[in-house]
């Protein structure tokens, strides 16, 4: 069965509703939920990140936020995010932990693909996160917050991650997906004033 989605006005309030394909060829606003999970490790403050499988239709092989997806018709942010961790990571979260930190607007278009989108996004915190992904992520990798910091505001080409084994991996500018502004308008801002940048 087609996956359907509520579709948005300007105002992001629900209009009507259509299916994913169509969406996203039309350019149809709609919701999805974002994830930043954070941990500490060692002392240390990072965030973790999926590497989407490679049977992905979209961005295969490319790195992104630890859970994001459509929200169902019908569904709450919340609903849907806690829905989306669970099956794409296989975390049962515990509501109470979850923190709404604002939304976001993304605009995706290339020729026979235009993705206008509504991210409501969360930050969960964790420091001994039991993943276990499902089909649609390859592995889950751990990124210290001054590396995230400096890929993000200053630029970096490579990134320094770490497996969840502990292993070490280094990842090219060019492997991420990209969610313009919402680490550094929205995450980055709400991790200081909880003191939790250095």
């Amino acid at each position: 069965m087609e996956e359907m989605l509520t579709v948005l006005n300007e105002q992001l309030c629900p209009v009507g509703q259509a299916p994913r394909e169509t969406a996203h060829r039309e350019g149809l606003l709609h919701g999805v939920v974002h994830c930043w999970i954070v941990s500490r490790r060692l002392d240390e403050v990072g965030i973790w990140f999926q590497q989407r499988a490679h049977t992905k239709k979209d961005f295969p092989d490319y790195y992104d936020l630890a859970v994001g997806g459509h929200m169902d018709c019908g569904e709450t942010p919340e609903t849907a995010i806690l829905r989306e961790m669970r099956e794409e990571i296989g975390l049962t979260a515990e509501p109470s932990r979850l923190r709404y930190l604002g939304y976001t607007r993304e605009e995706v278009r290339f020729p026979g693909f235009f993705d206008r989108e509504v991210g409501y996004v969360y930050l969960y915190e964790d420091d001994c996160p039991a993943f276990a992904p499902g089909e649609e992520v390859e592995r889950m990798v751990w990124v210290p917050l001054g590396e995230l910091i400096a890929k993000e505001l200053e630029g970096a080409e490579e990134t320094a991650a770490f497996l969840e084994t502990g292993e070490p991996v280094r990842i090219g500018r060019e492997e991420w997906c990209v969610h313009p502004g919402e680490f550094e308008m929205i995450v980055l801002p709400a991790l200081r004033a909880d003191g939790k940048d250095g």
